[in-house]
């Protein structure tokens, strides 16, 4: 495969643009390509069979080539954070379009049915900024697989000896997956060229075809490698397009018939570091702590989920508190994965807060205020009676479960994460009696603005 940058050639130029030293980079190279060999098994989340929410057609049968090629047209048009927020809620959102409408998915037309269902979803999924324009969005795809295609993608990419004569078709053709989208396009192909655990429904092309798609999450491991800025100038296409292949290159130099192999792992770590200060030490650091719980659990440590519950009242306290102080978290971001012999597989924190540290971790807040209530119990005094609330003789099964998922996950993960649980004054004094080992500091819940004004001193 030939690009117009060389990787090995231009090394000194990039690391003098991203102030990368390249011996730096060569000794992370085996701990990258450790995680992504051990990665490479994970099903991308859009047709992940594992979860809650599965297709509604088998994306791997030979039968559903067809259907499989133009389902995934359209969720790689979707999955936009100015659309839908998070990668989870395309899918989300796809399931419930496709289980309304049934095949008339894929016909142009539907937009009035489509804007019921966005509108009844973003009650529970935020959607992104520019969730209106989905309809648009779908119906454009339709549109030209419809009009360009005949109805047979499978078909139609058959036509191209080279991926990128495809997606430059499709870019030009759906104005949502082409210009400053043009990487989404590249995302479709590593979907439908690449084997298992990639669908391979595209016969005609070769791995060793591929680049790797710019996306944010990925661009995120490239600017921590020195092979791109952190945010991509889409008023240079030309600069962006350098970008691209000089992590194809890099790629290329650990699998060299299957660069795009690590194109979903590494959007999982990109995911997993945003908005922290990135850096390759921060790279490293992230790596080796994967290595070491990957080699603890046997399974990989970071999962993504579907969000679509309702906040509790302590959890929208606290994240009106953040905002009020402008500070940078993500909500419910992923699963870490926990000791299945324990019996709790995975854990999911309430609030990360990716640029606070204390005592040199990442901090997360878990605002918690269901726990066993006090009892009421009637005691005499002389000769009057009147009420007390005393502790619970008996705690709820739910409260047990949830400390010993806290008190797992702070064996596992302690080394990176520093853990505060807040909860109501009424059970303050209890749950530090009875389980000191489940948090690394607890915070009455009528002091989140001192604990917050603290942590704000912390910063990075």
């Amino acid at each position: 495969m030939c690009f117009a940058y060389s990787y090995l050639n231009r090394r000194q130029q990039i690391t003098s643009r991203y102030a990368m030293s390249p011996d730096e980079v060569e000794q992370i190279k085996p701990l990258l390509k450790e995680y992504v060999e051990k990665s490479s098994t994970i099903a991308e989340l859009h047709w992940d069979q594992t979860g809650p929410m599965r297709l509604l057609f088998d994306p791997y049968a030979p039968t559903q080539r067809e259907k499989s090629a133009h389902y995934f047209l359209l969720v790689s048009a979707l999955d936009t954070s100015e659309l839908v927020g998070r990668s989870e809620n395309a899918k989300a959102l796809m399931l419930s379009i496709h289980s309304a409408l049934g095949h008339d998915l894929f016909r142009p037309g539907q937009s009035d049915q489509i804007q019921k269902i966005v509108q009844k979803l973003d009650m529970f999924y935020r959607l992104g900024q520019s969730k209106e324009e989905i309809p648009e969005v779908l119906d454009s795809v339709n549109l030209f697989v419809q009009k360009t295609a005949k109805d047979n993608i499978v078909k139609y990419a058959a036509q191209f000896s080279e991926p990128e004569e495809m997606v430059n078709e499709i870019g030009s053709g759906i104005r949502f997956v082409g210009g400053q989208r043009i990487d989404h396009a590249w995302m479709y192909l590593r979907w439908m060229v690449r084997p298992y655990p990639d669908l391979n429904t595209f016969k005609n092309f070769s791995c060793s075809q591929l680049k790797i798609p710019m996306t944010s999450f990925v661009r995120n491991v490239a600017f921590c490698l020195g092979l791109s800025a952190r945010e991509a100038d889409w008023s240079d296409p030309a600069g962006v397009e350098q970008e691209r292949n000089r992590l194809t290159e890099f790629a290329a130099g650990l699998f060299p018939q299957d660069p795009a192999k690590v194109d979903y792992p590494f959007y999982v770590l990109g995911r997993w570091i945003r908005d922290e200060k990135l850096s390759l030490r921060l790279l490293r650091g992230h790596l080796q702590f994967w290595r070491r719980i990957y080699d603890q659990l046997k399974k990989h440590p970071i999962t993504f989920d579907f969000v679509s519950r309702n906040e509790s009242t302590f959890e929208r306290d606290v994240r009106g508190e953040l905002e009020k102080l402008q500070f940078m978290f993500l909500f419910e971001p992923y699963h870490f994965s926990l000791p299945e012999q324990r019996g709790v597989p995975h854990y999911r924190p309430d609030f990360v807060l990716p640029r606070i540290r204390k005592k040199g971790r990442i901090v997360i807040l878990e605002p918690h205020g269901i726990w066993t209530p006090l009892q009421k119990r009637i005691v005499s005094l002389g000769k009057q009676r009147f009420p007390i609330w005393v502790n619970p003789a008996e705690i709820d099964v739910d409260e047990l479960l949830f400390a010993n998922k806290l008190r797992i996950f702070k064996e596992v993960y302690h080394d990176l994460y520093y853990l505060i649980l807040i909860v109501p004054s009424a059970v303050r004094e209890r749950i530090e009696r009875n389980y000191p080992d489940i948090y690394d500091e607890i915070c009455d819940g009528r002091d989140i603005p001192k604990l917050l004004y603290d942590l704000k001193r912390n910063m990075e």
